[in-house]
């Protein structure tokens, strides 16, 4: 079994952030990391485990990306599956938002019968400038 920050994930309920359709929420991501999740019929819940796990009675055994996110608008920690495509994607956004900073948002979209985990940045519209060194009476 995994813990995430020291806390074990069987045990008690976490946050999965579920926009609404159209609806985007700006998010911070705290961590991420590559896990085997699988669903357990008995406690009705994903399980989270760092090796393909061995028992029979688990269900949709497969490896994920778990992002662990802090969710602006809730205003709590949450968690995210995401698989290699939507990872993929992720990390694009991610990278254009670590050289113009902004905001990451997260949204679901729903494509036939799947829905799909897709984020975008949205740039700030503050410039961000270097700090010149010097006398302030000069700027003045």
């Amino acid at each position: 079994m995994v813990t995430l920050e020291g806390r074990d994930l069987l045990e008690g309920t976490y946050y999965y952030p579920r926009p609404d359709p159209g609806e985007k929420i700006p998010i911070m991501v705290l961590n991420f990391r590559r896990l085997f999740a699988a669903w357990s019929p008995e406690l009705k819940k994903t399980l989270y485990f760092k090796k393909p796990p061995e028992n029979e009675n688990l269900k949709r055994v497969r490896e994920i990306t778990l992002l662990h996110v802090y969710d602006w608008l809730a205003g709590r920690e949450g968690v995210i599956e995401l698989n290699d495509p939507e990872f993929k994607q992720f990390m694009e956004v991610y990278e254009a938002f670590l050289e113009k900073l902004g905001e990451i948002q997260y949204l679901r979209r729903k494509i036939g019968r799947k829905t799909e985990n897709v984020f975008e940045l949205k740039e700030s519209p503050y410039v961000i400038r270097e700090v010149k060194k010097g006398p302030f009476s000069d700027n003045l």
